[in-house]
């Protein structure tokens, strides 16, 4: 089938095309923020991240082309831009969540505290890591049809540098951030289930099985006195095999 620009038209028009330029990015968590949701208008820019997968070489017959197969899923740095507001609140969020990381700060002196945190040290997960980044990605055609990143357990490791000179011609001041997060969920993704479509269970459940199936042969293991306990022994041990 040859090219055609008519049906390349017409095929466009039909499915319509998402724009680069429609979104919202919502940060739940951090530390005390002055804005409110008024923050959600001046994210910048955000690259929404890709899925990473890490691979190894591989050869099939031990020589030969190449191949490469999936060892781990890699969560890459999510790279946000924002508009600094005139009275700054914008730093001082940022600058006072990653100081919840690691306290950069000295200027109590080198045995200060902040937060129970001594100059340099390093925070809590628990504490600095509970926030959630939503970015909302809205349809050209509709404003109902949206697409979804969410990132949990997110937190800044990056607050990054602004360029001041008197050449500017009255731009708006930008923060670049970068954000670190332990979860990811997609609007496109499948969900998953503890129970398999056949009411079975999965593959979680089964293990939390084997376990229970695991501790409790575990248990009963003891030196054998006679022909009959050795004979039991090797029960259990089978079914300790088994259960994985």
């Amino acid at each position: 089938m040859g090219f055609n620009i008519a049906d390349f038209k017409g095929v466009l028009s039909k499915h319509g095309l998402a724009a680069d330029n429609l979104f919202m990015v919502k940060i739940i968590g951090g530390p005390s923020n002055k804005m409110g949701d008024d923050m959600i208008f001046f994210c910048r820019s955000v690259t929404l991240p890709e899925i990473d997968l890490q691979t190894t070489s591989y050869k099939k017959q031990g020589f030969g082309a190449i191949t490469r197969r999936p060892i781990g899923l890699e969560l890459p740095v999510l790279p946000t831009v924002f508009m600094v507001d005139s009275n700054f609140e914008i730093l001082k969020f940022f600058h006072a969540w990653i100081q919840q990381v690691i306290n950069y700060s000295t200027a109590g002196g080198n045995q200060s505290t902040n937060a129970g945190q001594q100059p340099y040290e390093i925070g809590y997960q628990e504490d600095y890591g509970r926030g959630e980044i939503e970015v909302t990605v809205y349809s050209w055609h509709q404003e109902a049809i949206t697409y979804q990143y969410k990132m949990s357990g997110a937190y800044p490791i990056q607050v990054g540098n602004i360029t001041q000179a008197w050449a500017n011609g009255g731009e708006v001041m930008t923060l670049p951030v970068g954000f670190a997060y332990d979860k990811i969920e997609l609007t496109g993704e499948n969900t998953g289930r503890l129970i398999g479509p056949d009411g079975t269970s999965n593959g979680l459940l089964s293990y939390l099985s084997a376990i229970n199936t695991f501790a409790q042969a575990i248990r009963s293991l003891d030196r054998p006195d006679d022909l009959q306990s050795l004979i039991n022994q090797g029960v259990n041990v089978s079914t300790i095999y088994n259960a994985f």
